[in-house]
């Protein structure tokens, strides 16, 4: 059997009540593959994204192509997956590999490594005065002088990764279930390790990770490892929980909406994202000593002529489970959607900071639009303060379509926001 780590680790709950025939299986956040092998058991969970219909590609386009570097993001032409046999993971998968493959198109011949090296009555690079005082000249070795030189090679820590992460790709596609996606994803795969063969193989791993670098000559490596760390930092679980052998890669399908909706929302010239330090909520006890603080952190902070609007971005699924804080709420004319009443308080507190003292705040949901349907205008909910907006956020098929309609949704709510229904409060 797999050990409860496993299963803690993916955020995956199994239970069984009396008399229900067989099991019931819960995920959380995380979505993708994890493969554990025991002597026993060799077993392969596929976790599928909670919102039906969601395009990966398009989330994944802004939420990795909104940092500055130079990461050439793929045509979502080219990620036929989802769309020809319905295969989400699989999907997300050739997205990064092809996002790889352009970048090392364009950049794997210019990188450079730094590395320590001691010649013999020469200079390369830099100095390094302090052990060549300490050392060379008090041992009277003085033709020895310790430099750090920086040289071409494409065999450095960034690149280690970036091939690592194709490796994993490559072995975790043949737990796909669907032939095709595995071809698919394979043949991605092939086609960009050839340009990683000169550098050195090495397992994923938190070491190899913190080797990486973006500054200076490899400051055009941000995007690409903005988006394996993204991927794999955090979401990988390790080559062994408990005895069992784990092979994964996996996502948050929260921070990868979130940050979806901050790529677009920073593309936008209507405003601007307010990258001002966080204001911070005090503790203290009955002397008045201070005791601790806590950031007060909204998902995004807008600032525009008009003044602030708050914005949190909430990946939930009307069909998801609910519990005792949730609440289903139903229209006759938009979606149905689970509002948690927490979301709603804590809204309701941000504008309460001087910061934001009268700042309209809003609630982001995902929603997948039908053909020929148009994005649903936003709900309200009263009984708060001041209304608390709950608006929709295209992240199906039409996606691009209706980003202009969703920014403009955005900038409304700043103005003079109308609410599609009666309010849901």
């Amino acid at each position: 059997m797999v050990d409860d780590d496993f299963w803690m680790a993916l955020g995956v709950t199994v239970s069984k009540q009396p008399g229900d025939i067989g099991w019931k299986v819960k995920a959380d956040a995380l979505s993708g593959i994890a493969r554990a092998r025991t002597r026993e058991l060799d077993l392969t969970v596929r976790i599928m994204p909670k919102l039906a219909g969601a395009d990966l590609v398009f989330l994944a386009d802004y939420a990795y192509g909104q940092r500055s570097g130079a990461l050439r993001r793929p045509d979502a032409a080219r990620v036929g997956v989802d769309s020809q046999h319905n295969d989400p993971i699989a999907t997300l998968l050739i997205w990064y590999v092809q996002s790889v493959n352009d970048f090392a198109t364009r950049w794997l011949r210019r990188s450079y490594r730094s590395r320590r090296v001691t010649l013999d009555g020469r200079v390369r690079g830099r100095v390094l005065i302090g052990p060549y005082m300490a050392r060379s000249l008090t041992s009277g070795r003085a033709n020895e002088i310790p430099c750090v030189v920086t040289e071409r090679t494409i065999d450095t820590a960034n690149n280690r990764v970036l091939k690592a992460g194709l490796r994993r790709v490559a072995k975790l596609a043949m737990t796909l279930p669907v032939p095709a996606a595995r071809r698919a994803v394979r043949r991605a795969v092939a086609g960009a390790l050839p340009r990683f063969a000169e550098v050195t193989d090495v397992e994923i791993g938190s070491g190899q990770l913190r080797a990486t670098s973006t500054k200076g000559p490899e400051r055009h490596y941000e995007s690409i490892l903005a988006t394996t760390r993204d991927l794999l930092e955090g979401r990988f679980l390790g080559q062994t929980l408990g005895q069992a052998q784990v092979d994964s890669f996996l996502w948050s399908m929260p921070h990868l909406f979130q940050e979806a909706v901050r790529g677009i929302l920073d593309a936008s010239e209507d405003f601007t994202m307010d990258a001002a330090r966080r204001p911070t909520a005090k503790y203290y006890d009955a002397n008045g000593a201070r005791l601790r603080s806590s950031t007060i952190d909204p998902d995004f902070i807008l600032a525009s002529d008009d003044g602030a609007l708050v914005l949190d971005a909430k990946y939930k699924d009307a069909l998801g489970i609910g519990g005792t804080d949730t609440e289903l709420v139903e229209s006759t004319t938009g979606p149905r959607l689970r509002v948690s009443r927490s979301d709603l308080y804590q809204l309701a507190a941000y504008r309460q900071h001087a910061a934001w003292k009268g700042a309209p705040v809003a609630l982001i949901y995902p929603v997948a639009v039908a053909p020929n349907a148009d994005l649903p205008k936003p709900y309200v909910v009263e009984g708060l303060g001041d209304p608390i907006w709950l608006t929709f956020i295209d992240v199906g098929s039409r996606a691009r379509e209706h980003v202009g309609a969703f920014l403009e949704r955005i900038a409304e709510l700043r103005r003079s926001p109308k609410g599609s229904d009666s309010p849901v409060a």
